[in-house]
């Protein structure tokens, strides 16, 4: 799919970041705040993170995440609640606002799904035979479209038993149920593929960056008065 509009600006920031679950969150929300045009990866460690809709208790079993340590987050976008660790790649890109947004989020998964073999459903999750590797939230919002997605590669999938998918059934905010699956690999070597599939795909370029002053100084607000407010994590009462 050719989308020479994807980008208007021919050229997008990369980012790289590995750290705790509540900042790379805050940083998330800061950079679609501030709308400077971003493709950012990112991976953490063991936590759950749930959609902005959702309700925390019939997401997550609670007392296994306490018992283990696990932390429980609020994205800022909808969708359902995922498990995240050190073997799941998260990549967001933030672009500018066009005239067909749903458009611009499928073609940012089909062009990841096109590198690990992937068909794409209609939420725009990404399956290998009938097991889902990769999950995507969005949002039009602050004057820029927000597209972020999982991708499992070496996660511990057995700790996603701490998500109770049936809990929820009936629900409009509900999780879908679904058997997963990692694809494996060199997650470096995986990521290095998107990217380069990325710049063929919708012809920007991609130049290694860092986040701006601005940016660093929104995160840490969110990350103090959102990311670490139980008002917000557990009843979705945004401080913003």
């Amino acid at each position: 799919m050719v989308m020479p509009s994807i980008c208007p600006e021919n050229e997008l920031r990369l980012l790289y970041q590995h750290g705790n679950p509540d900042m790379c969150l805050a940083v998330e929300e800061a950079i679609a705040r501030c709308g400077i045009a971003t493709m950012r990866v990112w991976t953490t460690t063991p936590c759950v993170v749930i959609g902005r809709f959702q309700d925390v208790e019939k997401e997550v079993n609670i007392i296994v995440c306490k018992k283990r340590g696990i932390p429980v987050l609020r994205r800022f976008t909808g969708g359902g609640a995922v498990f995240l660790d050190e073997g799941v790649a998260c990549i967001s890109f933030c672009l500018s606002l066009t005239q067909n947004p749903l458009d611009v989020f499928r073609a940012l998964s089909a062009c990841v799904g096109d590198i690990i073999g992937a068909k794409i459903d209609e939420k725009n999750s990404l399956f290998i035979d009938t097991k889902k590797v990769s999950g995507a939230a969005s949002c039009k919002k602050w004057g820029s479209l927000f597209h972020h997605m999982t991708l499992l590669l070496e996660s511990n999938l057995e700790a996603m038993e701490v998500l109770t998918p049936h809990r929820n059934r009936g629900s409009k905010t509900a999780s879908n149920f679904c058997h997963v699956a990692n694809i494996g690999g060199n997650m470096k070597t995986t990521l290095c593929s998107i990217a380069q599939q990325f710049r063929e795909e919708f012809g920007v370029i991609l130049e290694s960056g860092k986040l701006t002053q601005k940016e660093l100084d929104l995160a840490e607000k969110l990350l103090k008065d959102k990311y670490r407010n139980k008002e917000w994590n557990f009843s979705g009462v945004d401080p913003f």
